[in-house]
């Protein structure tokens, strides 16, 4: 399916409102016919005779018979029209006026409808447009965002989407305006004169060839220019985020150096953009004023030989200018639709992108954990590197295992292959005996709490990171949660209470709080399998101790996997399994790795030792 084919289906939903504007487009294209037409009455019947000129009716025969069928009928109807008014002693010079402003103010009011309407249809294509990226977004894997850059997944979502509003917004109206205007115009001015008519249009084909060379060059561009404000994006997002590292390590000119690089690259792209989308209307300009100037040499000739009125030039000119305007908006549609194709083209292309987490049709619901956890030969590929290489270990429901091992030993992927933000790509894990493929994303996910290192949480207050979506929570489940989070008399003392804003990340809490309010979720959601990824790595001694009183409180009777660096967390554990380049090095317990003196031991001595035995190591 084409790229436009697949933005037209955003558009057919709202085919009722598109055929509503279209009918007031009618309306509007059709007064505007009747303006044309009415000035022409006004030279000849109001202004003429005030200047010593003759009226219509005492035109010489020949000027009358060079006019169509449309137009002669508009004379007859004008006619009886002029003649009531007359006979009811209107003085043509108020009455023609009159009805000038009538169909003025016709047109103007169709038009503010008909604009209104398409510019909502293309907000409301937008809309879904964005919502429907958004959904493909937010249920993509964990790889997908591995693979793509958060500055350029923005700036598909926000500014291409806008560029796609513009097209099927204001820019399709004025296709659409544009082509019934000067489809009456054209019936008009070719009924009112054809011999004129054929002789302006013979500059026609001057105006097709610069529009096609014109759109084929832009697209290119605009394709390009894209991607370059992707990259902008990517280099603002890494350095907004990373601003501590940046100026610690000194590196605000290299940042600015790349910066300005991404920058000159995407002026460049754009600079040939704007130079293809600036020639358009001055070249549309040298044409039509040269189209203009031979048509004056043309009607001075055929009015002084009394075959043409004033009036009727001057209608003619008129309705030519009438058509100026929507052939150059027609213009601007295909630029902008050029533009709006290599939008929805990277839009699209992200929500091609395959989906590596999938349900199984018909999957049944995961029932609660009963039993155990068992990873069962696991195996995991990132590309070519394969790091876990046949896993096996078990959780017993109720208990608690802990991961260590060196970095790079395969830790944090086998905590994410448990709520399949990845699959194993070789082996399966089990939830009592059902593998987790097997079963929907969100019976598995919903009985699984996750608490990592990086304390995540949302620009909102303390209640609604607590209440995680939860729009239903009621104050005493999240002041138990808190409470049991050891976050209530920290929370309680802010200036708003659980309604306090607690800023982007949670940036006015120290790193304790976060990580308590985090835990505090982890509560709320009361999930019986819970994952602690480095939850107390990047806190200071009194911060972990007190976060570990709250973890301790939260794995109670939780079927728990923890992965940690300090071996200090995890000695409680049931468990431990000691990871060593992917795969099972050993494992036990705290005292019975520590007795044997493998890989366990060794880590535990390169973080304790101190010239004495080791806590908890052979007397």
């Amino acid at each position: 399916m084409t790229v436009l084919r697949r933005l037209l289906r955003y558009v057919l939903p709202y085919r009722g409102k598109i055929l509503a504007a279209l009918a007031a487009m009618v309306v509007v294209a059709v007064s505007t016919g009747a303006l044309v037409f009415f000035f022409r009455s006004l030279f000849d019947d109001v202004l003429a005779p005030a200047r010593g000129g003759r009226p219509a009716e005492a035109l010489p025969a020949l000027a009358r018979s060079g006019h169509g069928a449309a137009v002669r009928a508009l004379d007859a109807a004008y006619a009886a029209l002029k003649a009531g008014i007359v006979a009811r002693g209107i003085p043509l010079w108020a009455a023609v006026p009159a009805m000038l402003l009538g169909a003025l103010v016709v047109k103007n009011v169709f038009s503010y409808l008909s604009e209104f309407a398409f510019n909502g249809i293309g907000l409301s294509m937008v809309r879904d447009l964005r919502g429907d990226a958004y959904d493909h977004l937010v249920r993509q894997s964990a790889s997908f965002y591995s693979r793509s850059t958060t500055g350029d997944l923005m700036s598909r979502l926000l500014g291409d989407v806008e560029l796609i509003q513009g097209a099927f917004g204001t820019r399709i109206a004025d296709l659409f305006q544009g082509a019934l205007t000067i489809a009456v115009m054209l019936g008009y001015v070719l009924s009112l004169n054809r011999t004129l008519t054929l002789f302006a249009l013979v500059v026609a084909p001057l105006l097709v060839w610069p529009i096609v060379e014109i759109s084929k060059r832009l697209r290119r561009t605009t394709f390009t220019s894209r991607e370059r404000m992707g990259a902008i994006g990517e280099i603002l997002q890494e350095t907004i985020r990373g601003h501590r590292i940046v100026k610690t390590y000194g590196m605000e000119d290299f940042e600015s150096r790349r910066f300005a690089e991404a920058n000159e690259r995407y002026f460049r792209v754009n600079r040939k953009t704007i130079r293809i989308q600036a020639i358009s209307s001055p070249l549309m300009e040298i044409l039509s004023g040269t189209g203009l100037t031979l048509l004056f040499a043309y009607a001075a000739r055929r009015i002084s030989a009394g075959t043409m009125t004033a009036g009727d030039f001057l209608s003619f000119l008129i309705a030519l200018m009438t058509m100026y305007a929507p052939i150059k908006s027609i213009t601007k549609v295909n630029l902008a639709l050029q533009q709006a194709i290599s939008s929805a083209a990277r839009i699209f292309e992200m929500m091609d992108r395959e989906n590596e987490i999938r349900e199984s049709p018909g999957a049944p619901a995961l029932p609660p954990i009963a039993r155990a956890i068992r990873f069962e030969n696991v195996s995991f590929r990132y590309g070519d590197a394969e790091v876990v290489r046949g896993v096996t270990f078990d959780i017993p429901a109720g208990r608690t295992v802990a991961l260590v091992g060196p970095s790079g030993a395969g830790k944090t992927t086998l905590a994410n292959l448990l709520p399949r933000l990845y699959d194993p790509t070789g082996g399966r894990i089990t939830i009592d005996g059902t593998d987790i493929r097997s079963v929907t994303l969100a019976s598995l996910r919903g009985q699984m709490a996750l608490v990592t290192q990086d304390m995540l949480l949302f620009n909102g207050t303390a209640r609604s990171n607590i209440a995680y979506g939860r729009e239903d929570a009621t104050e005493a489940a999240v002041v138990e949660a808190a409470r049991r989070a050891r976050a209530d008399e920290f929370l309680s003392a802010l200036p708003g209470g659980y309604d306090t804003p607690v800023g982007e990340d949670a940036g006015r809490l120290s790193g304790g709080q976060r990580q308590r309010l985090s835990i505090a979720r982890a509560f709320f959601k009361g999930a019986p399998i819970l994952i602690l990824d480095e939850a107390t790595s990047q806190l200071d001694a009194e911060s972990e101790a007190a976060v570990s009183e709250a973890l301790a409180t939260l794995m109670a009777g939780k079927t728990t996997l923890v992965i940690a660096h300090r071996l200090s967390t995890v000695r409680r554990a049931d468990r431990i399994v000691v990871l060593e380049s992917g795969r099972v090095a050993d494992e036990g317990t705290h005292a019975e790795l520590i007795a044997r003196g493998g890989l366990y031991r060794r880590l535990y001595e390169m973080q304790f030792f101190d010239g004495e035995t080791p806590a908890g190591g052979p007397a």
